[in-house]
């Protein structure tokens, strides 16, 4: 049939194209999740619900505890915030209890 050769181009090309229609289906995912984080911020504040206070906490390691809390695995966000700020292991979770509240 085919060279060997030809079989391992022709599979190359497929493994590249699909990782590029899925790296830019990722990053588009990405930016409308910070579009509606932007969006909801807006509406928090507007609204007036004040959650714990997140200050000294990276935004990155913020975004996945709330991850984690959204995705209801809270020992996992307790264990991050704890990570982010050397609190204890009761004042962390009393803090991603009160931040879940304010959801």
């Amino acid at each position: 049939m085919f060279p060997l050769e030809v079989i391992g181009i022709v599979i190359a090309f497929l493994l590249l194209l699909l990782f590029i229609t899925v790296s830019g289906t990722m990053r588009a995912n990405d930016r409308t999740v910070q579009r509606l984080e932007r969006k909801l911020d807006i509406v928090i504040k507007h609204l007036g619900i004040a959650g714990p206070s997140a200050e000294g906490i990276a935004p990155d390691m913020l975004a996945e505890i709330d991850r984690c809390i959204w995705s209801d695995r809270r020992i996992e966000a307790i264990k991050l915030y704890r990570e982010a700020t050397g609190a204890s292991l009761l004042d962390a979770k009393e803090w991603v209890d009160a931040r879940a509240a304010s959801y």
